[in-house]
């Protein structure tokens, strides 16, 4: 099981809001200087305006830093899987993590597995994987009634827990569903608290092994299946007073994050 940072761990570091924004290269360097050797770029859709030349740029950046890269997006349209592979097989990633849903498209059950029946070949054939998010806006149970109908080694789950309470759903249950299923993993704590007044909850992001999240169990869990995915760090890291601030707080997370992962994986 491999650690990495996604782009989400440096949100706010790469803001268009941040006046000191990073760059991707800035944040393939950072990935490095935390230790790591692992990038998921997600929901980043610059990439989708950078010319071949500007993708394998980055994508030899990367290997001049010893950081392997993942892609991630939202969406399986036809267009958009077409476009990722492209991308993908660029950027050197063996993984496209992506949604169902994107802002234009949203397939039914039948849509999605005629789709992904269609596009599997071809990922296969550059020996990609795609891994569909556990989210809130479809049910974990439809993700995998797809997943075994398309029938291909390079479809599976990406397991992100935290997402799926926002649909009623458990976090072990999320986990016990997919881990037959699991070929990436999102590590993304999260906790309860209470408003102002007592009225009522927020669910608000930490940094890893801070929150709610039963990080031994869902380890337990793939254990168990033998599954040992790539895992991605991630926050929900809400706005401070300042913008920098939050990109300190960020920092702060991500390095105590990747303390206390290491310290889980340790004792596994």
């Amino acid at each position: 099981m491999q650690l990495g940072l996604s782009t989400y761990s440096f949100f706010w570091q790469i803001s268009k809001n941040n006046p000191n924004a990073l760059t991707l290269e800035d944040i393939i360097k950072e990935t490095k200087a935390y230790g790591l050797n692992l990038l998921q770029i997600c929901d980043f859709p610059e990439l989708e305006t950078y010319s071949d030349e500007k993708l394998i740029e980055v994508s030899n950046i990367a290997k001049e830093h010893g950081v392997k890269l993942e892609v991630g997006t939202r969406g399986i349209s036809f267009s958009k899987l077409t476009e990722y592979l492209k991308i993908c097989n660029l950027l050197e990633s063996k993984t496209l993590r992506t949604m169902l849903n994107d802002a234009s498209f949203e397939p039914s059950q039948d849509e999605a597995i005629q789709l992904l029946k269609e596009m599997t070949p071809a990922y296969e054939q550059k020996g990609i994987q795609i891994s569909l998010e556990t989210y809130e806006q479809r049910k974990t149970a439809e993700l995998i009634e797809i997943i075994k109908e398309v029938d291909s080694q390079f479809l599976g789950i990406c397991l992100d827990p935290a997402n799926c309470i926002a649909n009623l759903e458990l976090p072990e249950d999320v986990m016990k569903l997919s881990a037959p299923y699991v070929n990436n993993l999102h590590l993304k704590d999260f906790k309860f608290t209470r408003k102002d007044g007592w009225v009522g909850f927020s669910l608000v992001g930490t940094s890893f092994g801070e929150g709610q999240l039963d990080a031994t169990l869902m380890l337990e869990i793939l254990n168990e299946r033998h599954k040992k995915p790539n895992a991605i760090i991630e926050f929900w890291l809400p706005l401070q007073e300042t913008m920098e601030e939050t990109v300190q707080l960020e920092k702060q997370w991500i390095e105590k994050s990747i303390g206390n992962i290491s310290d889980l994986f340790s004792k596994q």
